[in-house]
């Protein structure tokens, strides 16, 4: 009888145990995709590209980082609709903008999948107020990023031909 006793307690220490196991190794995989795309983000430029794309395209980010930088309220559901749009407009660019090759690079696709941890990871945020505005700056400085990738790929010429026949 104790010794029933004894290895039902034995299984709930293992199960136990291995929950943990499970907690630590997930959050050890997302402090490293963190890190890889903090390390992805520093990326220099040899020429803020972002700045083109952003008025050929009109991009909202800029918007929403002056705002919430600033700290001023703003409308959540608005800025996360904004975020999603330009999201979904520098994929298709950096999908669709060089015509040579229309393939993503590892660091384009790791970083799309950061930002749609990020994106989906927001209504909680909100829900909690733990650190929306850091998510917030996350996904813009990441949609910077895109914005720089296109403006590379593209090149300045070729954004300015396309302003001028949006136009």
């Amino acid at each position: 009888m104790d010794r029933d006793i004894l290895l039902c307690q034995w299984g709930d220490v293992q199960m136990v145990l291995s929950v943990a196991v499970l907690v630590v190794s997930a959050a050890l995989f997302f402090f490293y995709i963190q890190a890889l795309c903090q390390k992805i983000l520093r990326q220099e430029f040899s020429h803020p590209y972002f700045r083109e794309i952003v008025e050929a395209v009109h991009l909202e980010y800029p918007h929403l980082r002056d705002s919430y930088a600033s700290n001023a309220p703003g409308d959540y559901i608005n800025a996360r609709l904004a975020l999603k749009c330009d999201f979904f407009t520098l994929k298709y660019l950096l999908k669709n903008g060089d015509p040579k090759r229309r393939h993503l690079s590892r660091r384009e696709k790791i970083l799309m999948l950061y930002f749609r941890l990020i994106f989906f990871s927001l209504p909680v945020r909100h829900a909690l107020n733990f650190r929306e505005k850091e998510g917030m700056l996350e996904l813009v400085s990441t949609l910077q990023f895109f914005a720089n990738s296109v403006g590379e790929k593209v090149g300045a010429y070729s954004i300015a031909a396309a302003q001028s026949q949006v136009n």
